[in-house]
């Protein structure tokens, strides 16, 4: 903005008289202005939002039934902000995917114990602790983790 003035090759220069700046300064202020606008009601992607992607994630990996609560709080409790599972979520600090985590056969009692303490059990871990979780949750994560091979 501070180089608009010198583009005009009229005689007079003056910023105030130039209708070149005054276009290119609304234009800013009225930018700044919808930007703001539209950040400020953008809509993020909300737990129900996420939990609605879990009957198309039971059908693809032909999950059990008893999978789906875990499926469910996997959904809605901020594993997604970091893991993707089948293309929905996010890959952040190279979290990994996580739709066929159960192929790996790691068992559910690791899958709880990683969920309590991942830099216990993977050294230099950045995942947080879901220690806070209930154990009856842990489980169900962790059982919703194994039955997880991959879309089949």
């Amino acid at each position: 903005m501070l180089a608009l003035p010198f583009l005009d090759r009229r005689r007079e220069r003056s910023p105030s008289r130039s209708h070149v700046w005054r276009v290119a300064a609304l234009l800013v202020i009225a930018s700044m202005g919808v930007l703001t606008y539209k950040g400020a009601t953008a809509k993020e992607a909300l737990g129900a939002e996420l939990e609605a992607a879990v009957p198309g994630w039971i059908k693809k990996e032909k999950l059990p039934a008893q999978a789906k609560p875990g499926a469910e709080l996997f959904a809605t409790s901020g594993c997604l902000n970091c893991h993707t599972y089948l293309s929905v979520g996010g890959e952040q600090l190279g979290a990994p995917n996580l739709s066929a985590e159960g192929a790996k056969n790691k068992g559910v009692d690791f899958q709880i114990q990683h969920l309590k303490c991942p830099s216990c059990v993977n050294k230099g871990s950045p995942m947080p602790s879901f220690a806070a979780f209930s154990e009856a949750d842990l489980r169900k994560i962790a059982v919703f983790l194994e039955a997880s091979k991959g879309p089949q």
